[in-house]
């Protein structure tokens, strides 16, 4: 985006926690998953979902979940991300949301950490597909209970003041078409 738009400043922040626009002083935010926020503009710049999945050697060594509730009883890899309840799974599935409560003897808050622990075998995971479709793909990592999946939508947030901003609008169509381009907007 720099050098499509030099003329641009633009400094990046990164944080896992939510972020007060207006009290804070920033004038976008790209969030993953929902948007809690009503005083704020919210515009979706790609697709996305979380799902279930784990090693084979995992699988072969504690066994297939067959049902939610089996999850209870897995060795999964909670991982605290923003402002997510810690180890409280809520997921979509055939009758709906649902949320169930997991645990495991390893935990983190970098997903790079969790998804490598996933495939050295340790436990079950809920990535997003971007994170996870090469390792499935290759037969690292396979999917589990696969009607159920979290939504996490990629969104960008800008206050209302802004709504007019052409510093705001190019970022956000750049992201949305750079999203695009590197295949991260959609499903396994």
């Amino acid at each position: 985006m720099a050098r499509q738009f030099p003329q641009l400043e633009i400094q990046v922040e990164l944080f896992d926690r939510p972020v007060d626009l207006v009290d804070e002083g920033f004038q976008l935010d790209i969030r993953i998953g929902q948007v809690r926020e009503g005083n704020v503009i919210k515009r979706r710049i790609a697709r996305n979902r979380r799902v279930l999945c784990a090693s084979p050697a995992y699988l072969e060594r504690y066994g297939v979940p067959q049902s939610l509730e089996d999850l209870k009883i897995h060795r999964c890899i909670p991982i605290r991300e923003r402002d997510q309840d810690f180890g409280r799974w809520e997921l979509e599935g055939p009758n709906g949301p649902i949320a169930i409560k997991v645990s495991g003897p390893l935990s983190a808050n970098n997903g790079e950490i969790v998804r490598q622990w996933a495939i050295d075998g340790h436990g079950i995971i809920l990535r997003s597909t971007w994170d996870v479709s090469r390792e499935i793909e290759a037969g690292e990592l396979v999917p589990v209970l696969p009607a159920y999946f979290q939504e996490a939508d990629v969104w960008a947030v800008y206050p209302s003041r802004l709504s007019v901003s052409a510093k705001v609008k190019v970022c956000v169509e750049f992201l949305e078409t750079w999203f695009e381009q590197t295949g991260m907007n959609g499903d396994l």
